[in-house]
């Protein structure tokens, strides 16, 4: 069995526009910081989302109380939907969402670039991306590492499903929108294994309008109405995962 790798081997890993976690507290135990919400290395399923936050808000974390700043923060709207809709579905055990099950829930919540921007708020774009996708690919690697149970990768949004073509050399042929939409479940294979990439709408308030959106409806409860379709997204691709997983 390969030996777990966490956020503190990676310490030197630097790029131009992004800061390494290590510089504000040392990752000795966990390796993504929303292991504190779904952080089960025994899991089945990941959920692949873009990047953690920006170094700025976990420095203001760390001045504030002093703890591990890189954790799954219970104010996040992306999170919290995403909790409400994998809880909807019924087939994990995660606890509260104030209080997750992280250990041993079923699900690995990891992201795609892992370095943290240097830009002034959470939702700062990602620059440099080549780079950034070649620079954080070693830290997706031993993310599969890790994870040996791993059988399907569901991407939150379309920048960490750009980012599982570039990593898996565009093996998932089919656009974003259309996975979505769709439905549709790609198979990758590595030297030794394979996995199953499914794709759903960024989960913060903004992806869920767009969802409803665009499958026609606008208006107050849009919101409401793009986190049940991604529910049913969701459920449509656990029942493929089910049917292809012994395949």
């Amino acid at each position: 069995m390969a030996t777990k790798k966490f956020g503190i081997d990676f310490e030197q890993l630097k790029l131009e526009g992004y800061r390494n976690i290590n510089e504000l507290y040392k990752q000795d135990s966990q390796l993504h910081a929303c292991e504190t919400l779904f952080g089960d290395w025994n899991a089945e399923v990941m959920v692949l989302a873009q990047d953690a936050a920006n170094f700025n808000t976990l420095k203001k974390l760390i001045d504030a109380d002093s703890k591990n700043p890189f954790r799954h923060s219970p104010t996040n709207n992306t999170n919290k939907n995403l909790y409400n809709i994998l809880f909807s579905l019924n087939r994990f055990d995660i606890g509260e969402f104030c209080k997750p099950n992280n250990r041993n829930c079923g699900l690995y919540y990891a992201n795609a670039i892992w370095l943290l921007k240097e830009s002034d708020s959470m939702s700062g774009a990602i620059t440099n991306q080549k780079d950034a996708y070649k620079v954080n690919k070693c830290i997706f690697e031993a993310t599969l590492n890790n994870l040996p149970n791993l059988k399907l990768i569901l991407t939150l949004g379309k920048h960490s499903f750009n980012f599982i073509q570039y990593f898996f050399e565009n093996q998932v042929v089919n656009e974003w929108n259309q996975s979505v939409e769709d439905r549709k479940i790609a198979k990758v294979t590595t030297t030794n294994k394979s996995y199953l990439i499914g794709s759903i709408y960024h989960t913060s308030n903004r992806g869920m309008i767009a969802r409803a959106r665009r499958a026609g409806y606008s208006g107050k409860s849009s919101c409401a109405k793009g986190i049940a379709i991604t529910s049913n997204d969701l459920q449509d691709i656990f029942y493929q995962h089910e049917l292809l997983k012994g395949n």
